[in-house]
Protein backbone atom coordinates (compact mmCIF):
# COMPACT_ATOMS: atom_id res chain seq x y z
CA UNK A 1 0.00 0.00 0.00
CA UNK A 2 1.51 3.44 -1.13
CA UNK A 3 2.39 5.77 1.96
CA UNK A 4 1.05 8.62 0.01
CA UNK A 5 -1.11 10.18 -2.60
CA UNK A 6 -0.59 13.82 -3.50
CA UNK A 7 -0.18 15.71 -0.01
CA UNK A 8 -2.53 13.14 1.74
CA UNK A 9 -1.05 10.17 3.85
CA UNK A 10 -2.48 6.98 3.66
CA UNK A 11 -3.36 5.32 6.44
CA UNK A 12 -5.37 2.04 5.79
CA UNK A 13 -7.58 0.86 3.32
CA UNK A 14 -11.89 1.08 4.50
CA UNK A 15 -13.51 0.26 1.28
CA UNK A 16 -13.18 -1.29 -2.45
CA UNK A 17 -15.07 -1.32 -5.44
CA UNK A 18 -14.66 -2.78 -9.33
CA UNK A 19 -12.99 0.46 -9.99
CA UNK A 20 -11.71 1.86 -6.83
CA UNK A 21 -10.70 1.81 -3.66
CA UNK A 22 -11.08 3.68 -0.74
CA UNK A 23 -7.99 4.94 1.93
CA UNK A 24 -8.78 6.59 5.08
CA UNK A 25 -6.18 9.52 4.83
CA UNK A 26 -4.55 12.56 6.56
CA UNK A 27 -4.69 15.37 5.18
CA UNK A 28 -1.43 18.16 6.84
CA UNK A 29 -2.06 21.22 5.68
CA UNK A 30 -5.49 21.38 7.34
CA UNK A 31 -4.87 19.09 9.86
CA UNK A 32 -8.05 16.68 8.91
CA UNK A 33 -8.92 12.50 8.39
CA UNK A 34 -11.04 12.07 4.80
CA UNK A 35 -11.01 9.89 2.84
CA UNK A 36 -9.34 9.06 -0.60
CA UNK A 37 -10.59 7.28 -3.75
CA UNK A 38 -8.06 5.72 -6.14
CA UNK A 39 -8.73 4.37 -9.51
CA UNK A 40 -7.61 1.14 -9.71
CA UNK A 41 -4.03 1.14 -11.27
CA UNK A 42 -5.08 -1.21 -13.65
CA UNK A 43 -7.84 1.02 -15.11
CA UNK A 44 -5.24 4.33 -15.00
CA UNK A 45 -4.73 3.77 -18.42
CA UNK A 46 -7.96 3.65 -19.73
CA UNK A 47 -9.45 6.59 -21.16
CA UNK A 48 -13.10 5.18 -20.71
CA UNK A 49 -12.54 4.78 -16.61
CA UNK A 50 -10.63 8.17 -16.36
CA UNK A 51 -13.37 10.18 -17.77
CA UNK A 52 -16.15 8.06 -15.63
CA UNK A 53 -13.69 8.74 -12.25
CA UNK A 54 -13.48 12.74 -13.38
CA UNK A 55 -17.58 12.75 -13.73
CA UNK A 56 -18.21 11.74 -10.48
CA UNK A 57 -15.76 14.51 -9.25
CA UNK A 58 -17.22 16.69 -11.58
CA UNK A 59 -20.70 16.05 -10.44
CA UNK A 60 -20.43 15.70 -6.74
CA UNK A 61 -18.33 18.66 -6.16
CA UNK A 62 -20.44 20.68 -6.97
CA UNK A 63 -23.23 19.58 -4.73
CA UNK A 64 -23.13 20.56 -0.94
CA UNK A 65 -25.93 19.31 1.09
CA UNK A 66 -25.70 17.45 4.48
CA UNK A 67 -27.00 14.10 2.82
CA UNK A 68 -24.41 13.89 0.28
CA UNK A 69 -20.63 13.12 0.75
CA UNK A 70 -18.73 16.43 0.01
CA UNK A 71 -15.51 16.43 -2.33
CA UNK A 72 -13.00 18.06 -1.56
CA UNK A 73 -10.36 18.08 -4.03
CA UNK A 74 -9.58 15.90 -7.20
CA UNK A 75 -6.20 15.42 -8.72
CA UNK A 76 -3.58 12.90 -10.44
CA UNK A 77 -0.36 11.17 -8.65
CA UNK A 78 1.48 9.92 -11.53
CA UNK A 79 -0.75 7.81 -13.54
CA UNK A 80 -2.97 7.58 -10.31
CA UNK A 81 -6.10 10.42 -10.45
CA UNK A 82 -8.23 10.11 -7.14
CA UNK A 83 -10.86 11.98 -5.13
CA UNK A 84 -10.35 13.55 -1.72
CA UNK A 85 -13.61 13.50 0.36
CA UNK A 86 -15.42 13.69 3.66
CA UNK A 87 -14.79 10.70 5.83
CA UNK A 88 -17.69 9.62 6.94
CA UNK A 89 -17.91 7.75 10.92
CA UNK A 90 -20.22 4.54 10.13
CA UNK A 91 -21.55 2.32 8.04
CA UNK A 92 -23.22 1.63 4.32
CA UNK A 93 -26.80 0.18 4.43
CA UNK A 94 -25.83 -2.76 3.34
CA UNK A 95 -23.66 -3.69 6.30
CA UNK A 96 -26.74 -2.39 8.42
CA UNK A 97 -28.58 -5.28 6.59
CA UNK A 98 -25.85 -7.88 6.61
CA UNK A 99 -25.26 -7.61 10.46
CA UNK A 100 -29.32 -8.01 11.23
CA UNK A 101 -29.79 -4.90 13.34
CA UNK A 102 -33.70 -4.28 12.88
CA UNK A 103 -34.57 -1.08 11.48
CA UNK A 104 -38.00 0.36 12.55
CA UNK A 105 -40.77 1.62 10.55
CA UNK A 106 -40.03 4.99 11.76
CA UNK A 107 -36.55 5.10 10.67
CA UNK A 108 -37.37 3.74 7.46
CA UNK A 109 -39.67 6.67 6.89
CA UNK A 110 -36.45 9.14 8.09
CA UNK A 111 -34.23 7.32 5.47
CA UNK A 112 -36.37 7.81 2.60
CA UNK A 113 -36.83 10.99 3.31
CA UNK A 114 -33.39 12.41 3.41
CA UNK A 115 -32.76 10.24 0.51
CA UNK A 116 -35.77 11.94 -1.30
CA UNK A 117 -33.94 14.93 -0.53
CA UNK A 118 -30.60 14.58 -1.74
CA UNK A 119 -31.90 13.39 -4.96
CA UNK A 120 -34.25 16.28 -5.38
CA UNK A 121 -30.92 18.49 -4.55
CA UNK A 122 -28.81 16.98 -6.90
CA UNK A 123 -31.54 16.81 -9.84
CA UNK A 124 -32.33 20.22 -9.71
CA UNK A 125 -28.25 20.89 -9.80
CA UNK A 126 -28.90 18.92 -13.45
CA UNK A 127 -26.83 16.00 -11.50
CA UNK A 128 -28.70 12.04 -12.25
CA UNK A 129 -26.96 9.52 -9.87
CA UNK A 130 -27.80 6.72 -11.59
CA UNK A 131 -26.76 4.11 -8.86
CA UNK A 132 -28.79 4.25 -6.30
CA UNK A 133 -27.97 1.44 -4.06
CA UNK A 134 -27.52 0.45 -0.12
CA UNK A 135 -23.91 -0.08 -0.62
CA UNK A 136 -23.72 3.47 -1.59
CA UNK A 137 -25.88 4.83 0.97
CA UNK A 138 -23.99 5.89 4.07
CA UNK A 139 -25.35 5.82 7.80
CA UNK A 140 -23.59 8.25 9.77
CA UNK A 141 -22.88 6.32 13.01
CA UNK A 142 -24.48 9.33 15.42
CA UNK A 143 -28.16 10.16 14.91
CA UNK A 144 -30.02 8.89 12.23
CA UNK A 145 -28.40 10.85 8.96
CA UNK A 146 -27.53 9.27 5.62
CA UNK A 147 -25.53 10.65 2.94
CA UNK A 148 -25.15 9.45 -0.94
CA UNK A 149 -22.05 8.78 -2.28
CA UNK A 150 -20.25 7.28 -5.37
CA UNK A 151 -21.55 9.20 -8.20
CA UNK A 152 -18.78 7.34 -10.65
CA UNK A 153 -22.08 6.64 -13.63
CA UNK A 154 -23.92 9.93 -12.98
CA UNK A 155 -25.53 12.19 -15.49
CA UNK A 156 -24.30 15.54 -15.90
CA UNK A 157 -27.02 17.92 -17.63
CA UNK A 158 -25.91 20.12 -19.66
CA UNK A 159 -22.08 18.72 -19.89
CA UNK A 160 -20.45 18.60 -22.98
CA UNK A 161 -20.12 16.24 -25.69
CA UNK A 162 -16.83 14.42 -24.66
CA UNK A 163 -17.65 13.93 -21.22
CA UNK A 164 -21.27 12.72 -21.88
CA UNK A 165 -19.87 10.15 -24.70
CA UNK A 166 -18.23 7.83 -22.02
CA UNK A 167 -21.06 7.60 -19.85
CA UNK A 168 -21.81 4.30 -21.93
CA UNK A 169 -19.36 1.68 -20.89
CA UNK A 170 -22.36 -0.72 -21.03
CA UNK A 171 -25.71 -1.42 -21.93
CA UNK A 172 -27.63 -0.87 -18.83
CA UNK A 173 -25.76 1.67 -16.74
CA UNK A 174 -26.67 1.10 -12.81
CA UNK A 175 -27.27 -1.88 -10.77
CA UNK A 176 -30.29 -4.15 -11.77
CA UNK A 177 -31.24 -5.44 -8.76
CA UNK A 178 -31.59 -2.54 -7.17
CA UNK A 179 -33.09 -0.28 -10.87
CA UNK A 180 -36.47 1.37 -11.51
CA UNK A 181 -38.70 -0.76 -13.72
CA UNK A 182 -37.95 2.65 -16.07
CA UNK A 183 -34.61 2.61 -16.37
CA UNK A 184 -34.31 -1.45 -17.09
CA UNK A 185 -37.13 -1.51 -19.95
CA UNK A 186 -36.98 2.10 -21.06
CA UNK A 187 -33.09 2.17 -22.66
CA UNK A 188 -33.30 6.17 -22.85
CA UNK A 189 -34.85 7.14 -20.10
CA UNK A 190 -32.33 9.15 -17.99
CA UNK A 191 -33.87 9.86 -14.58
CA UNK A 192 -35.21 6.92 -12.76
CA UNK A 193 -38.31 8.28 -10.62
CA UNK A 194 -38.83 4.75 -7.97
CA UNK A 195 -34.83 4.42 -7.82
CA UNK A 196 -33.89 5.74 -4.85
CA UNK A 197 -36.79 4.36 -2.62
CA UNK A 198 -37.18 0.54 -4.82
CA UNK A 199 -33.27 0.68 -3.33
CA UNK A 200 -34.76 0.77 0.41
CA UNK A 201 -37.69 -1.19 -0.57
CA UNK A 202 -36.28 -3.75 -1.53
CA UNK A 203 -33.53 -4.52 0.18
CA UNK A 204 -36.08 -4.52 3.70
CA UNK A 205 -39.14 -6.44 1.72
CA UNK A 206 -39.31 -9.05 -0.43
CA UNK A 207 -38.49 -9.27 -4.14
CA UNK A 208 -42.01 -9.71 -5.22
CA UNK A 209 -43.47 -6.73 -2.57
CA UNK A 210 -40.75 -4.65 -4.48
CA UNK A 211 -41.64 -4.89 -7.56
CA UNK A 212 -45.20 -4.18 -6.84
CA UNK A 213 -44.29 -1.65 -4.84
CA UNK A 214 -41.90 0.24 -7.68
CA UNK A 215 -44.23 -0.85 -10.70
CA UNK A 216 -47.53 1.13 -9.02
CA UNK A 217 -45.50 3.96 -8.08
CA UNK A 218 -44.49 3.76 -11.63
CA UNK A 219 -47.65 3.88 -13.03
CA UNK A 220 -48.90 6.78 -11.06
CA UNK A 221 -46.57 8.91 -12.87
Amino acid sequence: MMEKLGRYQIREIIGEGAMARVFKAYDPSIDREIAVKLLKSQLADDEQYRMRFLREAKGAGTLSHPNIVTIFDVGIDGKHPYIAMELVDGMTLTDLIRAGNPVSTRDVVEIGIQLTRALDYAHKKGIIHRDIKPGNIMMVSTGNQVKVTDFGICRIDGSDGELTQHTQLGDVLGTPNYMSPSRCWVRRSTRAPTSSRSAWCSTNSSPASCRSRATRSSAWR
